[in-house]
């Protein structure tokens, strides 16, 4: 899905100098809310800022200031990782 939004230009201007891309700002804020909403998961949040790892995504929630959501399908799925980590 593609979102756009009409700003002023001067407004706009004054925003990128403070924050840089204001797309990628505005993404990162979107996904930040729908994961504190808990719309998505830590996983979907890697996915739609396209980090690189977990670890990335941690420091991300971190540097945001934001906790990490960690429910029982997470904690299912890391089980199973280190399940499959002990079999080799």
């Amino acid at each position: 899905m593609q979102i756009i939004i009409d700003l002023p230009d001067k407004m706009t201007l004054r925003m990128e100098e403070k924050w840089g891309n204001l797309s990628e700002k505005m993404l990162k804020t979107l996904a930040l809310e729908a994961y504190q909403n808990r719309l998505i998961s830590t996983s979907e949040l890697r996915e739609m800022l396209n980090l690189s790892s977990s670890l990335e995504t941690h420091k991300f929630l971190k540097e945001a200031g934001i906790y990490l959501n960690y429910d029982e399908d997470e904690l299912n799925e890391d089980f199973n990782t280190i399940n499959q980590l002990r079999k080799i």
